[in-house]
């Protein structure tokens, strides 16, 4: 309530001042304000962290951060359900125990009473007061009481992660003694394990659509070992067959001839050999490891220029090595991929690859575009179903991007666009 003060008969009644600077008191946010504040604040920096591309226990710990710096909690744990298992997958107020999931299963056995547990099955939210005085007398925690004992806390609420109706972990909050958390602050609570339980979701889908990209990448290696070295390899046994009835003893035949055979033979194991060197290429990128995804472009298309004659420009922006690695790979297939294509379909003599960024910071987008001056698509839409084409998609798709196959007469263009949040000069 707003406080007030009489200056004197006739004077103007004035809010009561802050007696260190003077402001006016109802200026002055309120303890609940500040709080308030801090986690619509914290909430706005887990979501900027989910929406990031780094790794899932990276995002993982920055929402245990912002937890325990918002609130009046000692510690914090986000725990991820696989396989009928619970390992710890973000923590903050927490030392670091490497076996910690070990204890816990060892506490399990011993017949602890898990209260997260009941929390992921029922699917609900589950607070506890005095819980670390229980948790220390029983001699079930035996293997966690050093761990579990190191905080300074007393009330535990559990907090499950839920997505589309699915529970996929939980959220443990451990708050400081003497600290009973109200309706806002288990709301807050609910608000950072749907941050979480989001960022899980989208791991989880980025894992399938890598497993749908490598289904389809095998069969295409498939496709190509039939369509090529096998059948290379047919024609090498009736070559030899042939050869064979050539030299057969008591049959006359010219030396012309068994040298003709003889070469064709060479020729065609030859090409087998090229063409395994190629695919072995392809599943074992050795180049991307050793020289970051610009070296590994700028020697894949080197291979290409001299196996095929095209004339390749590349042009890659710096320091692409600080992109998550899983990226670099799926980025260097998808221009594999269309540079394979432009050998196999264009009918082209130049061809141009560009990797850069835009955006307002100049490091939002990853964009890439492989180029052509062949045929192009002649009025004909990309076959939808196309292995190679399915691969690139599910590939850019898997990490929040897309990518557009377009005629540009002459030639064709395919472009590929990922979003991206590095450092600021990171690209």
């Amino acid at each position: 309530m707003q406080q007030a003060v009489a200056c004197g008969a006739g004077r103007e009644v004035r809010p009561a001042g802050c007696p260190v600077c003077g402001d006016p008191l109802q200026d002055r946010p309120s303890e609940d304000d500040r709080r308030g504040q801090r986690r619509l604040a914290a909430i706005a920096r887990a979501a900027s962290s989910v929406a990031d591309t780094a790794s899932l226990r990276v995002t993982l710990d920055v929402v245990a951060r912002e937890v325990v710096q918002a609130e009046h909690i000692a510690a914090v744990q986000i725990l991820r359900v696989e396989g009928g298992t619970m390992r710890v997958v973000g923590k903050a107020g927490f030392t670091d125990a490497e076996d910690f999931a070990d204890r816990l299963e060892e506490c399990r056995r011993l017949g602890a009473r898990m209260m997260f547990v009941e929390a992921f099955r029922a699917r609900r939210r589950i607070m506890i007061p005095h819980r670390k005085a229980a948790v220390l007398a029983d001699p079930a925690w035996a293997p966690l009481h050093a761990i579990m004992g190191a905080p300074r806390w007393d009330c535990f609420v559990a907090v499950p992660l839920v997505v589309r109706g699915r529970a996929l972990g939980v959220l443990n909050a451990y708050y400081e003694p003497g600290e009973v958390p109200g309706c806002a602050d288990l709301e807050f609570l609910d608000a950072m394990a749907d941050q979480a339980a989001m960022a899980v979701d989208s791991a989880e889908l980025l894992a399938r659509s890598r497993h749908d990209a490598q289904l389809a990448e095998r069969a295409r290696l498939a496709r190509e070992l039939h369509d090529s070295v096998v059948q290379q390899v047919f024609s090498m046994r009736m070559h030899a067959k042939a050869l064979r009835s050539q030299v057969t003893s008591g049959r006359v035949s010219s030396p012309e001839r068994v040298q003709s055979v003889a070469d064709e033979l060479l020729g065609l194991a030859q090409n087998a050999l090229a063409d395994l060197r190629s695919l072995v290429s392809q599943l074992h990128p050795v180049e991307l490891v050793e020289r970051g995804l610009a070296g590994a472009v700028r020697d894949h298309a080197a291979s290409v220029q001299s196996l095929s004659g095209l004339h390749i420009d590349v042009e890659t922006a710096e320091k692409l090595e600080m992109l998550p690695v899983e990226l670099q790979e799926d980025l260097y297939r998808i221009v594999q991929e269309a540079l394979h294509n432009v050998v196999k379909h264009a009918r082209a003599t130049r061809v141009r690859i560009r990797v850069r960024t835009a955006g307002d910071r100049g490091s939002d987008r990853l964009l890439v575009d492989v180029a052509d001056d062949g045929i192009g698509l002649d009025g004909r839409e990309p076959r939808a179903g196309a292995i190679g084409l399915v691969s690139m998609q599910t590939r850019a798709r898997g990490w929040g991007g897309r990518m557009e196959i377009r005629d540009t007469a002459p030639g064709c263009r395919v472009e590929v666009m990922i979003p991206v949040a590095l450092p600021d000069g990171a690209l």
